[in-house]
């Protein structure tokens, strides 16, 4: 029964430490259905250019939401014409580059995971960039952007495209349609947040430390040992099914029991190959794209731990120790109490949009 309630009580911490970044992300995702078009998403996010996957890389670091709520912006950015490289170097960056992501990696882990975080990033899509372009299966592809597509024309209601978005902004009727798309990313999403949270706390709160020792081998050459734990690391974000906001203390975890700087770069990359994650999007794309995306983003986490681990390692800022894992669940006056407290009364003001 201890446990049972340590597990609860751990999963909603982390869910409380999440949810304003859920709500910003799901408002901003609304927003950007509303307000930005077909026009100016393909303009500024239409070709996987150096240039433009960087300016993908910038907004969604302008966005810095968890990743459950990246998942909705991508898809939104995606039928609004961006190119799916662009697409999900927006996702990527939204999330593993969030504000919120580095601090809590500065906190469990130390700076310079949190540097790491950004110094893999370019790496991490130049490598998904090339996985697309040598193996991008059109056919599956247009059919998920159709089906996405239609998802996206559910949630929204039409409005004047000849407007700008300046005179839009304007039009109450137009907030409407904010807080209605919002309301409808909620309604999408809300089981797999509740099982995805829940199963977080049974992880951090009941399984014990020797499991994550015994299924990192290190009695391997120094090389090989890099290069096995960045493999096997992915796999095991699959099986935690917790994503970036929950990812920090059991990376802490990890590196507490051996698992080297390449290996908890590639865990903390793999938030989008998670389960709950892998739901969201084959509800938007179906299953056969979920799975492509998640291999595609799996592979990439890899090659970017590996590398990252090497250069950090030349220049000897691989940290050798990490903080406790149990304070990302607590509750506290802190400045998650006041972002909460913002993002319920934003959300209270988008429904009652919704329902006007």
């Amino acid at each position: 029964m201890e446990t049972v309630l340590d597990a609860g009580l751990t999963g909603l911490g982390l869910f409380w430490r999440a949810l304003w970044a859920l709500a910003f992300g799901y408002a901003i995702s609304a927003a950007i259905q509303v307000f930005v078009s077909h026009k100016a998403a393909t303009k500024h996010l239409g070709e996987p250019t150096p240039r433009k996957l960087g300016l993908s890389m910038l907004l969604g670091f302008a966005s810095s939401s968890c990743s459950f709520a990246a998942l909705s912006a991508t898809r939104s950015i995606w039928t609004k014409g961006a190119h799916l490289v662009a697409a999900l170097a927006f996702m990527f960056a939204s999330t593993n580059l969030a504000i919120e992501v580095a601090a809590l990696a500065i906190i469990f882990l130390g700076w310079q995971f949190a540097l790491a975080l950004f110094v893999g990033a370019p790496i991490l899509v130049s490598v998904m960039a090339l996985i697309v372009a040598v193996w991008r299966p059109k056919q599956l592809e247009k059919q998920a952007f159709e089906r996405a597509r239609g998802i996206s024309e559910e949630m929204e209601i039409s409005h004047d495209s000849s407007g700008t978005w300046r005179s839009r902004i304007r039009e109450r009727a137009s907030w409407q349609m904010v807080g209605r798309a919002y309301v409808g990313e909620w309604r999408m999403v809300w089981k797999e947040l509740a099982v995805g949270f829940a199963l977080a706390g049974v992880v951090a709160a009941a399984v014990p430390e020797r499991f994550f020792r015994a299924i990192f081998p290190t009695e391997l050459p120094s090389v090989l040992l890099v290069v096995v734990h960045a493999m096997v690391a992915p796999f095991l974000a699959v099986f935690t099914v917790i994503g970036s906001m929950g990812n920090g203390p059991l990376a802490a975890i990890l590196f507490e029991n051996g698992v080297v700087f390449a290996g908890i770069m590639a865990f903390l990359y793999s938030d989008f190959i998670v389960p709950p994650s892998l739901k969201i999007n084959a509800n938007y794309y179906g299953w056969r794209f979920a799975l492509y995306l998640g291999i595609v983003f799996a592979i990439a986490a890899i090659f970017a731990g590996i590398v990252v681990h090497f250069v950090f390692g030349l220049i000897g800022l691989i940290p050798e120790t990490a903080k406790n894992v149990k304070e990302l669940a607590s509750f506290g006056v802190d400045y998650t109490l006041f972002l909460n407290i913002f993002a319920i009364a934003l959300s209270m003001v988008l429904i009652k949009l919704a329902r006007e």
